[in-house]
């Protein structure tokens, strides 16, 4: 009898043993089964890259065939508009979906503040393996862009930048590693930033025209990253490639950029390519600060604000600079449709369909829209 209630205890023992494995199997099973279906994710941004200076539909004299062979396959917008003309607040605005009026970063060399949710927290909470390969000092980890990446790869050997070919380097060296699971990978390329010093052969293909050099060497190692992506990447793959602002190159009296709000520091390309995105090109005016929904969008995180939506909204952006440093008046713009206004202490108003040089004022007598006019209003 003894041994006939030892077997039986045995029994449910093992049973009980076999019980807890299994479900140990399916706990852990189950976040796997969960990102089965998620895409991968490329975010590229390109530092001071004007809307005409990369792409098929740019000025002549461009040599981009990377970028122009991704645009074939999605979507082009082909009015963009960063939040500020410059580093750290335009992709502040990226990363968190607000405009530097909310996270309030609105130079360089400041500091976002902890409390405002970037989306590689969000990604990462998801089930994403997450890195970043920054190229400039303006986007070191001291900054608050770091938080949600298991790498933040801002190493630039002592100086204030490292080559596209450097950062592509590393980018693709991770990329080997992480081709099964989801993952979210930002690389920022900051050649196009003067000085322009492109390396050989664009130095002597563009010896007239650097900058344009500079663009055409990222273009390079863009390619370079696709390749190994595309490669590596063994589930769906959305790639987003945009620009954090221009460069006026002498336009409007600005040599570089970060004072003024004009076209060529404040319009810039973005490319969306992945799943259910048509090829093609948008006109509507889109805000840079919508690639933060778009990318939650992708990763399965509802977000109504997405690129992949038909948003209707009136585009805004500012130019702290001169304000914070000189004390001159802040200035902030309005795009809706094809007007945009300028505020900046006066109100210039311009149309970007008959003029997008912004070469005629049509003056504060003429009217905008509604939308615009309560933006401008309430901006902060």
């Amino acid at each position: 009898m003894k041994n006939i209630k030892r077997q039986h205890w045995i029994t449910v023992s093992l049973l009980c043993v076999l019980l807890a494995s299994c479900t140990r199997e399916r706990g852990a099973s189950a976040p796997e089964a969960a990102h089965r279906d998620l895409p991968s994710i490329l975010l590229v941004t390109l530092d001071t890259t004007r809307f005409d200076a990369i792409g098929p539909l740019a000025s002549g004299g461009t040599h981009t065939p990377a970028y122009n062979a991704l645009a074939a396959e999605g979507r082009q917008f082909l009015q963009a508009y960063s939040t500020a003309p410059e580093t750290l607040p335009s992709h502040s605005s990226m990363m968190t979906g607000l405009y530097p009026a909310a996270h309030g970063v609105h130079e360089n060399a400041r500091f976002l503040d902890g409390s405002k949710v970037l989306v590689a927290e969000l990604l990462k909470k998801s089930g994403y393996d997450t890195a970043a390969f920054i190229s400039g000092f303006p986007l070191e980890h001291r900054f608050g862009l770091s938080r949600g990446f298991d790498l933040y790869d801002d190493e630039l050997g002592g100086g204030v930048e490292r080559t596209a070919k450097e950062t592509t380097d590393h980018a693709v060296t991770w990329l080997a590693g992480h081709g099964s699971r989801p993952s979210f990978l930002w690389v920022h390329y900051f050649d196009a930033h003067a000085p322009y010093e492109p390396p050989s052969p664009f130095r002597e293909q563009f010896a007239k025209n650097p900058y344009l050099g500079e663009v055409a060497a990222v273009d390079q190692q863009l390619g370079r990253l696709l390749d190994a992506f595309r490669r590596e990447s063994r589930r769906a793959q959305v790639i987003i490639v945009v620009a954090d602002h221009g460069e006026s190159l002498g336009e409007h009296g600005e040599k570089q950029h970060g004072h003024l709000l004009y076209q060529a520091v404040m319009h810039v390309p973005l490319l969306l390519v992945g799943p259910g995105v048509p090829a093609g090109t948008a006109a509507r005016p889109v805000s840079t600060r919508r690639i933060y929904d778009t990318i939650l969008d992708f990763a399965g995180i509802r977000s109504p604000n997405t690129l992949r939506n038909d948003l209707q909204e009136v585009v805004l952006g500012e130019g702290m600079i001169p304000y914070l440093q000189y004390g001159w008046q802040p200035q902030v713009m309005a795009v809706d449709g094809q007007r945009k206004a300028i505020l900046a202490g006066r109100l210039e108003i311009y149309d970007l369909g008959a003029d997008p040089a912004e070469a005629h004022d049509l003056g504060a007598g003429t009217g905008i829209t509604r939308p615009m006019r309560e933006a401008l209003r309430q901006y902060p």
